[in-house]
């Protein structure tokens, strides 16, 4: 099995660059709640079947409750990475269940009913992933960012959710466009923007993906029917700038 920043770094290379910000003593810890997030996350990618999807996500749930009841991991790399940072950031059980439990809707063909809960399922993803890398961070300090999180994780979620065209059907509620999405993405992170320059040093790499939100956006606006794509120098610089900014 490939090794935890690799994992990350393959898959989601936004939250790999945010973990390079983070200090040396708390990089381990981030990433591997990101790889959790990744393995979680890639199985209704993974899966033919719903069943198979659902014994695969039931495993992460029997694995999180085996962490919290001391257990090592049982051999899988991942999860081993996460008990030590479940120890390090106090990360709560529920949240870690919740996200589980949330991707559950992915393997399914439904809509999403409304966008109460279209924000619901992306607070119990990207949003609680947000906020337990604050308490990685800074456990003490990770309450106050708790609403840029909650706000900022929904734009997020959602910029990635429209990032793909063949990925937007189930997730956009009845009567919601594309540009109506577009708009309501724009919204979240304006409010979660504000609320930046409040937080403690300490708790911004876990924000730092937010700052690539409003590129993302831009070029869904520009070109929806093709899959996003910027380059991961862009990428780069754009997150290098904003955190020389932010901090």
């Amino acid at each position: 099995m490939s090794s935890i920043p690799d994992i990350v770094r393959t898959h989601d290379r936004d939250l790999y660059l945010a973990s390079l910000f983070a200090p040396d003593d708390k990089r381990a810890d981030l990433l591997a709640l990101y790889a959790f997030h990744v393995e979680v996350s890639r199985i209704p990618l993974l899966v033919s079947e719903v069943a198979i999807g659902m014994i695969r996500l039931q495993w992460w749930r029997d694995t999180i409750e085996s962490l919290y009841a001391g257990g090592e991991g049982g051999g899988h790399p991942v999860a081993a990475a996460l008990a030590r940072a479940i120890g390090a950031g106090g990360l709560p059980k529920q949240a870690l269940l919740d996200l589980v439990t949330a991707h559950e809707f992915d393997l399914f063909s439904d809509p999403m009913p409304d966008l109460t809960a279209l924000e619901a399922y992306l607070g119990e993803t990207r949003s609680r992933l947000m906020l337990m890398a604050a308490m990685i961070l800074d456990r003490a300090a990770a309450p106050k960012a708790s609403e840029v999180a909650g706000l900022g994780g929904v734009a997020a979620g959602l910029t990635l959710v429209l990032a793909d065209p063949r990925r937007r059907g189930p997730f956009l509620p009845p009567g919601m466009t594309l540009e109506l999405a577009i708009a309501h993405a724009v919204h979240r992170l304006g409010e979660a923007l504000a609320l930046v320059p409040a937080l403690p040093r300490a708790l911004l790499p876990a924000v730092l993906p937010l700052s690539l939100t409003s590129l993302y956006l831009k070029r869904i606006a520009a070109a929806p029917d093709v899959p996003l794509s910027v380059s991961p120098l862009r990428r780069q610089l754009t997150m290098w700038w904003t955190a020389r900014r932010w901090g």
